[in-house]
């Protein structure tokens, strides 16, 4: 279970909020691309000609950008943990909206990982 359906199960938000957070996260989700030339991975040269060739024959960016030589695969994976860092955490959303308060974000969380923890202990 994640952690928004379980706020659903315990009716602390209802399924609407929890759609419009996860909308918003998606919305303000940064590219890998546009991350790789904020930290200097690519230039933005280097970035059209990735889009580009992902367009014309589809695949994964990073896979495209080691493929054409500018950049490794230990920079793709700095990238991809930098990228999930930066992502708005779905809590953080819904405080945001008013959906839930803070105190009791805090609190649900503290009890889903209780939960998940007794899950995997019992498993």
């Amino acid at each position: 279970m994640r952690f928004g359906e379980y706020l659903i199960k315990k009716n602390m938000i209802d399924e609407s909020e929890l759609e419009d957070a996860l909308k918003f996260q998606e919305e303000k989700h940064i590219t890998l691309g546009v991350l790789a030339v904020r930290e200097n991975f690519l230039s933005n040269k280097q970035l059209s000609t990735i889009l580009d060739n992902q367009r014309e024959r589809g695949g994964l960016f990073g896979e495209i950008a080691i493929e054409l030589g500018f950049i490794n695969k230990e920079n793709i994976e700095t990238l991809l943990i930098l990228q999930k860092e930066k992502r708005n955490l779905l809590g953080e959303i819904l405080v945001l909206y008013g959906a839930i308060s803070k105190a009791d974000l805090e609190e649900e969380l503290r009890q889903f990982h209780e939960l998940k923890e007794n899950e995997e202990t019992n498993s």
